[in-house]
């Protein structure tokens, strides 16, 4: 095995694990909205789903969400002096 399969094996693998952290993550974050769901019997369901659906946004924007699209980056202005 070259310097590069072996290379290839490592990005495959922390790729797998920030993909597991990333799951696990959500998992909980939907676990606590949950829990805060039921212990205020749903009085705070929409502002619950409303700062999820931002979060989402939020990611997508950084190119962290589950959408394929290109994150939207803008490159800065060249200065000429």
């Amino acid at each position: 095995m070259g310097l590069l399969d072996r290379f290839r094996a490592w990005i495959q693998r922390t790729e797998t694990k920030s993909n597991e952290l990333e799951y696990g993550a959500l998992d909980k974050l939907h676990h606590a909205e949950d829990r805060v769901d039921e212990a205020t019997h749903g009085r705070f369901y929409d502002t619950l789903e409303k700062a999820d659906e931002e979060a989402g946004e939020l990611l997508d924007r950084v190119g962290l969400g589950d959408d394929e699209e290109e994150p939207d980056v803008r490159e800065p202005r060249n200065q000429e002096s």
